[in-house]
This record gives structure tokens, C-alpha cells and sequence, in this order.
């Protein structure tokens, strides 16, 4: 990509590489799709969808009484850059801009954060919280990347 955005939705062409009949957990929504924040860690690059009625820790919250925010669980690593919408432009709300402005950095670390659970709980798969963590994960179709 020429010049990155911040604020993208993915492409056809990610959806149609992973459907959601092998890869339930991620997100897909054909008529109103997932805005998603595109950064990059440790040299990967991820799509991180911004999501409502989250009930669960991984997420920096833009709205928290409306259960609003970032959703780290969600978080798909984007191989190809033609995973990423070129033509469509994403419009946030103005209080979830708000919220995230200036965060970059912490989105950053709370992505690493959260991969490190992810391994963490890769490491004792039988406990009870680490099943739920591991089942929900989108990462778990992206380990070869981490």
C-alpha cells in the first residue's frame, strides 16, 4: 500500500480466503462490515475490528457503557495487502474517534499484550479460562504468523 490508513475495512478478497463456514470466528458482516484499525507489531500487520456489545477484558473501550471498542480477540493478521478495501472509506462516530485519538501507541501495546495471552494460554490449553480464550481467538487461525 502506498500510503497506509488507519481505518479500513477489509476486501472481498479476504473474505472469500477466509470464510466464515472454516473460520467461524472471524468477524463478517456483508452489509454493514467491520471498521477495522490497521497497525503493525513486532513487523505483523493486523486488522482489528471496532465492535459493539463486547463482553469480555481484550478491548480498549470507545464507548464502555455501550459496550464499544476495539476487539483484540478479533484481530486478524493481514498477509496480503489486498485483504485491505482500497476503494471504500470508513467513517467513524465522533465520540469512537474521540476516543481513539492519540491511542496508537496504546493499541500497539495492548495488541502485544494480548498476543502474549494468547500465547501464554496456548501453554496450559486444558484451563478453563485459556479454552475460552483459545476457542474465541481469531489468532488461532494466524499462529504460523506470531
Amino acid at each position: 500500500m502506498a500510503k497506509e490508513k488507519r481505518f479500513v475495512f477489509l476486501s472481498d478478497k479476504f473474505y472469500q480466503r477466509y470464510s466464515s463456514v472454516q473460520y467461524p470466528e472471524i468477524e463478517q458482516k456483508h452489509d454493514r462490515p467491520y471498521i477495522q484499525i490497521y497497525i503493525e507489531v513486532n513487523g505483523i500487520k493486523f486488522a482489528i475490528p471496532l465492535r459493539s456489545d463486547i463482553h469480555h477484558p481484550h478491548v480498549l473501550w470507545t464507548d464502555k457503557q455501550n459496550h464499544c471498542g476495539v476487539d483484540f480477540s478479533k484481530a486478524v493478521v493481514i498477509t496480503d495487502d489486498d485483504y485491505i478495501d482500497k476503494i471504500r472509506e470508513p467513517h467513524l462516530r465522533q465520540n469512537e474517534f474521540d476516543a481513539l485519538r492519540g491511542k496508537d501507541f496504546k493499541i500497539k501495546q495492548k495488541m502485544q499484550k494480548y498476543i502474549d495471552k494468547y500465547k501464554m494460554a496456548k501453554m496450559e490449553p486444558e484451563k478453563t479460562i485459556n479454552k475460552t480464550l483459545l476457542k474465541y481467538s481469531t489468532l488461532q487461525y494466524f499462529e504460523e504468523y506470531l
